[in-house]
């Protein structure tokens, strides 16, 4: 402000100027008019100035110009001013000039920020909802609540592990029966093999069809792992999840299915593991909000780039919980 403060100093002394010059003859006394009008017009611009940097420094309201073009009709006539009015003239000008500039500059600079403040407001909203949902699907805690999920799952093969719901791959050898319905699964050949990174993922595909949760979970994290730039890997991301879901997994889906839509939110299955993340978080039982925010999140981002089949699912979805 201390720059604001010498302007205004300078007002002052001009203004006392042109006072001392009103005892001179009329056509001075016309021009000094001339001179205090357009000085008016200095002063508003420096108070829009100083209002916009308040407001940069905590103000709260939106500040509107005062500036305008100097009344026309302030304009002098008469015989040429003298020597010093004339030269007073020019410095008034010359800060009319500067003033203007500056307060151009200012209005531009408070505009961007109130768009950086704005968008950072939305990327904080956003971060902080990706967050929450994250922190509560590692933070919830296994029991009857977060056992059931929003489709079928198979019984668990062997009930006195209640940690695992489906035989490990290291029990197929011991279960002849899990082996040979591991081995009538199709592996990928011609034009579902171009090369290994396909052939990988839709083998891990393949197993999850065929309800072969821990065998398509360990070829889809196999597939993540050898080829995280495939063009296939937000596909794979959302089949993995949808293998934890299956699988009675809701919590280890819920992350996938959030890391793919954070990770790869341009990925050809981004929308569907937000869908997908609401279901997860249903069968985790979590509040409404928590799914509604999915649901907003995905209206959002995606609006008008969903599917007839996924806005259906997510109108439902927003049915079901009531979201506003």
């Amino acid at each position: 402000m201390s720059s604001g403060m010498g302007m205004r100093k300078f007002a002052m002394m001009v203004t006392v100027a042109g006072g001392l010059m009103a005892a001179g003859p009329v056509d001075a006394q016309s021009t000094a008019a001339s001179l205090d009008a357009r000085m008016t017009q200095v002063e508003k611009r420096l108070n829009t100035v100083e209002r916009a940097v308040s407001r940069q420094n905590g103000g709260a309201t939106m500040v509107q110009p005062e500036i305008g073009p100097p009344d026309a009709t302030t304009s002098a006539a008469g015989t040429p001013a003298s020597a010093p009015l004339a030269d007073l003239t020019a410095r008034i000008a010359s800060v009319e000039g500067e003033v203007s500039g500056l307060t151009n500059r200012v209005e531009t600079a408070e505009h961007r920020l109130q768009q950086l403040e704005a968008d950072f407001a939305a990327y904080k909203k956003d971060t902080d909802a990706r967050l929450r949902a994250l922190e509560d699907g590692r933070s919830a805690n296994p029991g009857p609540n977060v056992s059931a999920g929003p489709v079928d799952t198979p019984a668990p093969s062997k009930p006195t592990k209640p940690v695992a719901t489906t035989p490990k791959p290291a029990d197929i050898d011991a279960d002849p029966a899990r082996a040979d319905r591991v081995a009538a699964v199709p592996k990928p050949t011609g034009a579902d093999a171009p090369d290994k990174a396909t052939y990988a993922y839709n083998y891990g595909y393949r197993l999850w069809k065929a309800q072969l949760y821990p065998e398509a979970e360990g070829q889809l994290e196999k597939y993540g792992t050898r080829f995280p730039k495939h063009r296939l890997v937000s596909r794979a991301q959302n089949v993995l999840g949808l293998v934890y879901l299956d699988d009675g997994k809701a919590r280890e889906a819920a992350q996938i299915f959030y890391e793919n839509y954070s990770k790869l939110p341009d990925g050809d299955r981004a929308p569907d593991s937000l869908l997908n993340l609401a279901r997860a978080l249903t069968a985790l039982k979590r509040p409404a909000p928590d799914v509604c925010q999915v649901y907003k999140e995905l209206g959002d981002v995606y609006g008008d780039k969903l599917s007839a089949a996924q806005k259906a699912e997510a109108d439902k979805g927003r049915a079901t919980y009531k979201c506003k």
